[in-house]
């Protein structure tokens, strides 16, 4: 890979009474909690429709993909200069997805909780995808991974690029739009990547860390308790003793088996309905939102240099490809 990502854990939900959002439509919080401003109501709780401010600052799952095959058409193209054609990256499927999905929510569509519980199913792509980078690996040998990474100066009488062929690749990609060695993330923790600087993910690890300082104060709004003991009460009429959503999904008995079994199934159905009953998603969305405008208003230079980067790499990836 070009870079090592660092993210933290990205957890968060709110849910309010529908009486609620009927007397008014929008909610505007007491001290220095932030106005919100329309409240959605999702049509299902399929986290891949939810949309929040900082989306904005990340690349499309295309604009991924374009990034990935530039990537491995560069790594595999110096491996074959260097005379080891053997085992090229795979590129996989494009699945469409975005590469930072919103799982804050803790949502699924009550179809996928059906059948799979709080446990997430493989899709043919992504199956696919991981079948194939697993070959991959497996089939590596030691010299391979030092070309890659040039731990090795010359190889069949040729010089081994800085970095190794994975170097090279980033260099191109980058060119013109390098970032530091360290960077400094919103919420103010730093990251490395080492001197070949960042690529692929970049910007879902910049806005990762702002995302996770907007939650951070979404699991303390006053709004979110009330709504967190909504769920509960909801939860709790269905035989369900749950005081917060996320205990829910990671009770330590879904966990004992590869495959979610009826209580499972059961518990996950109940967490989803209620979740719609009191419209957890669209809240979530909404008071989301309010923290993540804050958060852009906050890390507004480190947020907008990351994208415009992001937009430098995948036109550097264009020309790549179309050079060939």
């Amino acid at each position: 890979m070009l870079t090592r990502m660092g993210s933290k854990v990205r957890l968060g939900a709110v849910a309010v009474a529908m009486s609620v959002l009927s007397a008014c439509g929008s909610l505007v919080g007491g001290g220095a909690e932030p106005e919100l401003g329309a409240v959605p109501t999702p049509s299902s709780l399929d986290p891949g429709q939810i949309v929040t401010p900082l989306d904005a600052y990340l690349p499309s799952p295309e604009e991924n993909y374009t990034l990935k095959k530039a990537r491995v058409l560069l790594v595999n193209r110096c491996m074959r200069r260097l005379g080891y054609p053997d085992n090229p990256q795979p590129l996989g499927r494009y699945t469409g997805k975005a590469m930072l999905g919103h799982t804050e929510f803790l949502v699924s569509p009550v179809s996928q909780v059906e059948r799979y519980g709080f446990k997430s199913p493989a899709t043919g792509g992504e199956s696919a995808g991981s079948d194939a980078d697993a070959a991959y690996v497996k089939k590596a040998t030691k010299l391979q991974g030092k070309l890659l990474s040039g731990r090795i100066s010359t190889f069949n009488g040729k010089k081994v690029p800085a970095q190794g062929c994975e170097g090279e690749a980033l260099r191109v990609i980058t060119k013109g739009a390098r970032t530091p060695e360290e960077v400094t993330l919103p919420g103010g923790n730093t990251a490395g990547a080492g001197k070949g600087g960042f690529g692929e993910g970049y910007a879902e690890m910049v806005v990762s860390a702002a995302r996770s300082d907007a939650m951070s104060k979404v699991w303390n709004d006053g709004r979110f308790t009330d709504a967190v003991e909504s769920w509960s009460k909801c939860m709790a009429k269905q035989g369900y003793e749950y005081d917060d959503p996320r205990k829910a999904r990671n009770d330590p008995r879904w966990q004992k088996s590869e495959q979610a079994g009826k209580e499972e199934i059961a518990t996950a159905v109940a967490d989803m309905r209620c979740k719609e009953k009191v419209n957890y998603l669209g809240i979530g969305i909404a008071v989301e939102s309010a923290y993540e405008k804050k958060a852009i208003e906050k890390d507004a230079e480190i947020l907008g240099h990351a994208k415009d980067l992001t937009s430098q790499w995948i036109e550097n990836a264009n020309k790549a490809l179309e050079a060939g």
